[in-house]
């Protein structure tokens, strides 16, 4: 094979390599919200001032495609363009052993967080309704498709993303679900609550409430992972019921 034909070949790797490493990287990296010159603004939820919130929209997301697997401080990261492809193709080899066997379309753990949230809110005193919004879309398309709904008092703005991460090469892998919500006034899109919620693995994030997966899911290695993939799959879906219960909470009238 010619220079050239590897040269082209190199390259097409390398290209979809890393587009499948920022893939997961847009899955779990940005929802770690660890950086010093982040910080989420946060809003308690004033009951008092939020008596008229009768009818609220809420955004209803499809289900995830994958639950990604990173390495959050991989080795490759120190070692230029060869470094990124060798935590590329790793991250994915990871994601996808994980994925095979947990299977999303078995695994689906937004559907169970609005099978749970939407009746929740409705015994917390609100009138409901689902606006179904897809991943991949704009966030300014699908804030507006929720805010657009007719006939609500308020829309409630929701992110729910799930995998394993671990902090370092040789460290244990925790689940990680962080889910945000952020109720908005219908006529004045003023912010009535904004919170963020981890379970599981702990970035020491203090603008954010954390909450600890049970002391038996971790898990050693990617190998003890995908071994106990029974268990990598309840330690995931225990998230669901306490995200519910902690956001209902926080906007109970």
């Amino acid at each position: 094979m010619s220079q050239i034909v590897w040269l082209s070949f190199g390259i097409f790797m390398t290209n979809l390599l890393m587009g499948r490493f920022a893939c997961l990287t847009a899955l779990l990296g940005s929802l770690l919200i660890t950086g010093c010159a982040t910080k989420f603004e946060k809003q308690a939820f004033n009951n008092e001032a939020s008596a008229g919130i009768k009818k609220i929209a809420v955004q209803q997301w499809n289900d995830l495609d994958e639950y990604g697997v990173r390495v959050l401080n991989h080795p490759g990261a120190s070692f230029g363009l060869v470094g990124a492809l060798v935590m590329a193709a790793d991250t994915a080899s990871k994601t996808k052993k994980v994925n095979d066997l947990l299977d999303p379309k078995n695994t689906k753990l937004t559907t169970d967080f609005y099978a749970k949230a939407l009746p929740g809110l409705r015994q917390a005193g609100y009138e409901v309704v689902a606006v179904p919004v897809k991943r991949g879309a704009k966030p300014v398309d699908t804030k507006e498709a929720v805010r657009a709904m007719k006939g609500q008092d308020a829309f409630l703005l929701l992110t729910f993303e799930a995998g394993y991460l671990a902090a370092g090469a040789s460290t244990a892998y925790y689940p990680f679900v962080a889910m945000t919500a952020e109720l908005n006034d219908s006529k004045s899109q003023a912010v009535l609550y904004k919170e963020a919620y981890h379970y599981g693995y702990n970035s020491g994030n203090k603008d954010v409430v954390h909450i600890e997966a049970a002391a038996d899911c971790k898990f050693t290695d990617i190998d003890n992972l995908v071994a106990n993939i029974d268990k990598t799959r309840s330690c995931l879906a225990a998230s669901v019921d306490i995200l519910v219960k902690q956001m209902v909470a926080d906007l109970k009238k």
